[in-house]
């Protein structure tokens, strides 16, 4: 599985990431904040079959582009189950609470995922695994066979989410923390903002990690 970031050249949008199934050219696009005439223009020009477009979570700089993008590729979307208010409800996805006058284009998510939900893109298959405490529907996407993880913002270079909005919870967080770190050996660490990281690091370097009583 080959992972790229995509730049929507929109400060302050969370990190947009292309999986491609190298074997067949099918990929996802995960978390797109806003779905730009240069991201159209990028995957009409190099032909990108998107299948999937998967949401970490469903806070606005994650999902405003979802509508959108799904209508222009016919790429089915994935949210968990308890994020999917988020794609209708400006309240939930933090709009309101931050004062984002943007239009929300309402999206239908075609796949309510749960822990454990496996998404095959081509070859590939990505496992979700339900992360709560950024966000009640919080998820990391698992790709096992190339060791890489998409933790939207659940986890970050040497940081953590943030848990002091509507649906999230510290206790909630530190436990799937305990989650991710117990995974066997290292994964490219793939997140919502900021740099990549690795598993390795974060287990050693993160102080919030080497805080918790694990």
């Amino acid at each position: 599985m080959k992972v790229e970031i995509v730049d929507l050249n929109i400060p302050d949008l969370a990190n947009c990431w292309l999986l491609t199934d190298e074997a067949t050219g099918k990929a996802a696009l995960v978390d797109i904040g806003w779905y730009t005439d240069e991201l159209d223009e990028f995957i009409r020009r190099n032909k990108i079959d998107v299948e999937y477009i998967l949401l970490t979570h469903g806070h606005f700089d994650h999902i405003m582009g979802a509508a959108k993008a799904k209508e222009a590729t016919g790429a089915r979307v994935l949210i968990h189950k308890d994020d999917n208010i988020c794609l209708t409800d400006k309240k939930y996805n933090l709009m309101d609470d931050f004062g984002v006058t943007a239009p929300l284009y309402p999206c239908e998510a075609d796949i309510i995922a749960d822990d454990g939900t496996a998404v095959n893109i081509g070859e590939s298959e990505i496992t979700v695994m339900h992360t709560p405490g950024h966000s009640a529907g919080s998820v990391i996407f698992i790709d096992r066979e190339g060791r890489n993880i998409i933790s939207g913002d659940t986890l970050f270079y040497s940081t953590v989410g943030r848990t002091d909005k509507i649906g999230s919870s510290a206790e909630e967080l530190a436990d799937s923390l305990r989650k991710i770190i117990a995974l066997n050996g290292d994964y490219t660490i793939y997140p919502g903002h900021g740099p990549v990281t690795s598993l390795s690091h974060e287990r050693v370097r993160n102080i919030f990690i080497r805080r918790m009583d694990r």
